[in-house]
């Protein structure tokens, strides 16, 4: 279940809040002998995380499915999607990650043969909190507040925390983007297809700027380009990634205007890319890379619009 793109935080008893996790999004099933996690695009992640074996100690009862995130967590407890990266990027479990991994569990979709899907929110989350080990160090339950989305989204700023994610709670659980389940952003992100690369200038090395699409109608069209938020060793490995997906064939019907050649690659590749604003002709303000998404699919990636709902 996918949320939708809010228009603004709001108070309603008929929903419940939650800080937004900043992390990689997993569906898991726990069998007293296996785990499986998988991305939305069903990529095994048990190998990028093999932590996520602790998962069967979690539970009083198994098998359950589970939908959650891992997260690497700072000493605040706040989440961050660039400090997984290490382990996104190189797929070596001794990979350093900085900051405590953990399981963020958010909601329970089937326990012991039952399947919950069909139960409202509310009852799923009774359910969650019923199952789970208090004792756990690895996973925890997702908190929530019911009614008080204003001011849990006002503290989410304070603390530079991404956002909140609103759910009606009488709402059942049905796969796909969903207007009961509703993203509401304190920081603007979302996820680009990468179009190709510019030469770099000066002392950088191995390129200066990311080329940045998302489809519309079915087309790639151009969206910005990103030149900050990359140390030397991500340059040097997503120059590695790019070079063999280099095309002369341009993916995008525009013609950007930059300041050093361009090289085209098929559209491949997904960034997540934080930014100020949408400019009035379609393209980034301000943006900054934040990291490869290998857990989305190019052709999801479009426009995040925000969608129209009984509150917003």
């Amino acid at each position: 279940m996918l949320p939708s793109l809010g228009r603004a935080p709001f108070d309603s008893d008929d929903w419940l809040f939650e800080l937004k996790w900043d992390g990689v999004r997993l569906m898991c099933l726990v069998e007293p002998k296996r785990v499986t996690a998988v991305s939305r695009t069903g990529r095994d992640m048990v190998p990028y995380f093999p932590e996520l074996a602790e998962l069967r100690g979690a539970f009083k009862k198994l098998p359950v499915c589970v939908d959650g995130e891992i997260v690497s967590l700072d000493a605040r407890g706040h989440s961050s999607f660039q400090r997984l990266q290490p382990r996104i990027n190189r797929l070596r479990g001794g990979d350093p990650t900085p900051g405590r991994l953990a399981f963020a569990a958010f909601d329970l979709l089937g326990r012991v043969e039952a399947d919950l899907r069909g139960k409202t929110l509310d009852e799923r989350k009774a359910a969650l909190e019923s199952v789970l080990r208090a004792s756990d160090d690895f996973v925890m339950c997702s908190k929530h507040v019911i009614g008080a989305g204003k001011r849990l989204f006002a503290q989410a700023g304070k603390l530079g925390i991404e956002g909140i994610v609103a759910k009606r709670r009488a709402s059942a659980y049905i796969s796909g983007r969903s207007r009961d389940w509703l993203k509401l952003k304190a920081v603007l992100s979302q996820e680009f297809v990468i179009a190709g690369w510019t030469e770099p200038r000066g002392s950088r090395r191995h390129f200066g700027a990311l080329l940045l699409g998302v489809y519309e109608n079915g087309a790639l069209r151009f969206a910005g380009h990103v030149g900050t938020g990359f140390d030397g060793a991500t340059l040097a490995d997503l120059h590695r990634r790019l070079a063999p997906l280099e095309t002369k064939r341009k993916p995008v019907p525009e013609n950007p205007i930059v300041n050093s050649p361009v090289h085209w690659v098929r559209p491949k590749l997904v960034a997540e890319v934080k930014f100020a604003e949408w400019t009035y002709d379609g393209v980034l303000r301000h943006p900054a890379y934040l990291g490869l998404r290998i857990d989305k699919r190019p052709e999801d990636c479009v426009r995040e619009t925000p969608a129209r709902t009984a509150r917003t």
